[in-house]
């Protein structure tokens, strides 16, 4: 029976990224080769430094959260203060009045928290600069227009829908600041 030479095969060295023969003498004298010890040195040097690297990131996203969440806390609270003196405020004032705090809102309304270039919308998304939108745009009243008889039934339709809008102004006016506390 005849033999056939066969061949031992490579190994490969991942450090070095070499192929070697693949008999035990071979490994050992490439493991205690010198390039070898280099490369392994190397690859280990790099990984202390991504770890390091990966760890400082960490630290730094860890601080910046932490600081982002103490500055929301910070303006929560300060915002919590100011709705709460407001709410002080406005219920010891309609307390010594002796009026009902609604009642009061409607009779005197600050005219310093509406500017003339605020729209009458109460739409926070709605930016103030900028052309209105061609939907909101209303239909232009003309001066030289003869005034339109009004019926009393369209009279009384119409202040009962003014009646109505102004309900629900109010209804919704404290969804547009701070949300009350539970």
């Amino acid at each position: 029976m005849t033999e056939y030479w066969v061949s031992q095969g490579n190994k490969w060295c991942d450090f070095c990224k070499i192929y070697i023969s693949n008999n035990p003498l071979s490994i050992r004298t490439h493991e205690l080769g010198q390039r070898h010890k280099d490369s392994v040195a190397k690859r280990l040097d790099t990984m202390r430094k991504e770890g390091a690297a990966k760890e400082k990131e960490k630290k730094m996203a860890a601080k910046a959260l932490q600081q982002i969440e103490a500055k929301a806390n910070r303006s929560y609270q300060k915002d919590l203060a100011s709705f709460r003196e407001t709410q002080s405020s406005s219920g010891s004032s309609a307390q010594n009045s002796g009026h009902l705090a609604k009642d009061e809102r409607n009779q005197s309304k600050p005219t310093s928290l509406k500017s003339p270039s605020t729209s009458t919308s109460l739409n926070p998304m709605r930016t103030i600069k900028g052309a209105p939108s061609s939907i909101a745009v209303k239909k232009r009243k003309r001066v030289d227009e003869k005034p339109k008889v009004v019926s009393k039934e369209e009279a009384a339709a119409l202040k009962a829908r003014e009646a109505a809008r102004k309900r629900m102004e109010e209804r919704e006016k404290p969804m547009l600041g701070l949300y009350k506390p539970l």
